[in-house]
C-alpha cells in the first residue's frame, strides 16, 4: 500500500493484519474524481484501517483528517502512518464505534467537508452507516461522502440529506459518491 498522489504521492504505508485496503486501481480512480474538491477541506476516514484514505486526502493538502475504527490494531497503524510522514498534527485518531463516533461528532456539531467510507465487505455495513449518516448529519452543505463497497451491496440513490452522485464498479469494489442535497452539482462535473 502506498499514498498515489500529491505531497506524499508513492510513500509506503503499512497495513494491519486482516484488513483488505483499498486496491491501489480503485484509490486512484476514487481520487481523480475527488481530487479538486479536497483542498483545505476537513475529512473523516470512517472504518479507517490503515487510514489510507484520509491520508491520501492529507497528502492532496486536506486541512484535516480524523480517522475512527473499532480496532486496535487499525488505530496503532495508522498513528504509525500518520507519524511516518510526519501528519500527526494533522490527523486525529479515535478508537471507537463507527455509529457511537457518528452520533458524537453530531451531538457536538462537528461537521466534515468529506466522510469516507470503506466498511468490512458483507457485513451490510455501508447501507447501515448511510442511515446513520442521513440520521445524525455531520455533513457540511457542499459535503461529499465517498464509499468503497462490495459490488453487490444495494444502496438508495437518494436520502433526506444527501443524492448519489457517482456511481462506478471496478470488479469486487463498488464506489459511489454522495452529496449533501443543499448543494446538487459538483465544481466540474462527475
Amino acid at each position: 500500500m502506498k499514498v498515489i498522489k500529491g505531497i506524499f504521492k508513492n510513500r509506503p504505508l503499512s497495513v494491519p493484519p486482516n484488513i483488505r485496503a483499498v486496491s491501489l486501481r480503485v484509490k486512484k480512480s476514487l481520487f481523480d474524481v475527488i481530487k479538486d474538491e479536497i483542498e483545505d477541506k476537513t475529512v473523516l476516514d470512517l472504518f479507517g484501517g490503515s487510514g489510507s484514505l484520509g491520508i491520501e486526502a492529507l497528502s492532496l493538502e486536506a486541512e484535516k483528517a480524523v480517522f475512527v475504527d473499532i480496532s486496535r490494531a487499525s488505530v496503532k497503524t495508522i498513528h504509525k502512518n500518520l507519524s511516518s510522514l510526519k501528519l500527526l498534527p494533522k490527523g486525529d485518531v479515535i478508537l471507537k464505534d463507527v455509529f457511537k463516533a457518528i452520533k458524537d461528532f453530531f451531538l457536538k456539531n462537528i461537521v466534515f467537508d468529506i466522510v469516507f467510507l470503506d466498511p468490512p465487505y458483507y457485513k451490510g455495513l455501508a447501507r447501515k452507516t448511510l442511515q446513520a449518516l442521513n440520521e445524525y448529519d455531520i455533513l457540511s452543505p457542499r459535503g461529499l461522502i465517498v464509499i468503497t463497497c462490495y459490488y453487490k451491496d444495494s444502496l438508495e440513490n437518494s436520502y433526506k440529506n444527501f443524492s448519489r452522485i457517482f456511481f462506478r464498479n471496478y470488479g469486487q469494489t463498488r464506489v459511489l459518491i454522495y452529496r449533501n442535497n443543499e448543494e446538487s452539482t459538483l465544481s466540474g462535473h462527475i
